[in-house]
């Protein structure tokens, strides 16, 4: 019979410890969030090596978050053994972000600069985590005490940065944060992939600047159904610092659950 008890000091944190294979050749940090590599190998074969190997998180591993590193490892070429946290432990999470204790979420990051850092708000579920401790981490990243949730996939957070005239790709599920920039000679364009799981979700919001003179807009693979419950959602536009949009998978269509001043179209 598997126990759970912390038999222990009275001090001593309760985790859920996995050793895993780590691919990358970079250093991770203590509380730095990594993803199983879902679709290793052959993609015809059964292997179970999908679920003992991780990677940094990236829009492609979204979905399948594993826990964050147990300490700091350093760099090691050809990969390396790591201890990780899984979902439900409480651990440290490597913040970059100004915490309180008990209030909200932060939610690990996808891909770029920050992969496996936890900076902002996406989605509760497996990959969000609830501070466990008041502490400024804004400026320099460093540890939070958190406990991460355990659930749903949460689908982690993207930050992406519109560009002018142009196309950029997004994750599927999870939230994608837009920083603002002027377009000047015309929309920056994403289109939103049909998605395969029933009730999976997604948000936009813009965070940092506005986007002026042109838009981002999101097309949809195929047309959904707006807010009112019965117009056709072809595509979402946002310019505006707080405007963000929440379209949820039913039937195998984007359906919108929420807004605040995005444009439905």
């Amino acid at each position: 019979m598997g126990s759970a008890s912390i038999n222990g000091p009275q001090k001593q944190a309760n985790i859920i410890s996995e050793w895993v294979w780590f691919e990358g050749a970079t250093a991770l940090k203590e509380g730095q969030g990594v993803c199983y590599n879902w679709d290793y190998g052959t993609a015809t074969a059964a292997n179970a090596a999908r679920f003992n190997r991780v990677e940094l998180p990236t829009i492609l591993n979204a979905r399948y978050f594993a826990g964050v590193a147990a300490r700091g490892y350093s760099a090691k070429s050809g990969g390396q053994l790591i201890e990780i946290y899984r979902p439900g432990s409480v651990c440290n999470v490597l913040s970059k972000a100004d915490s309180t204790i008990g209030v909200g979420v932060l939610t690990c990051e996808a891909g770029c600069t920050y992969a496996g850092y936890f900076r902002y708000a996406g989605f509760e579920g497996e990959g969000s985590c609830v501070p466990l401790q008041t502490v400024d981490r804004s400026s320099t990243a460093g540890k939070c005490l958190a406990r991460l949730q355990v659930g749903l996939p949460s689908g982690l957070v993207e930050v992406v940065t519109v560009v002018d005239n142009d196309g950029i790709t997004i994750m599927v599920g999870g939230v994608t944060y837009v920083i603002g920039a002027a377009l000047a000679t015309g929309n920056c364009t994403a289109t939103l992939a049909d998605a395969t799981i029933e009730g999976l979700r997604k948000r936009f919001k813009v965070i940092t600047t506005a986007v002026t003179t042109s838009v981002f807009n999101i097309d949809m693979a195929t047309s959904g159904i707006q807010l009112d419950g019965s117009s056709a959602l072809a595509d979402i536009q946002l310019d505006a610092v707080g405007e963000e949009i929440t379209v949820e998978s039913c039937s195998g269509i984007w359906v919108t659950r929420g807004k605040t001043g995005a444009t439905e179209a």
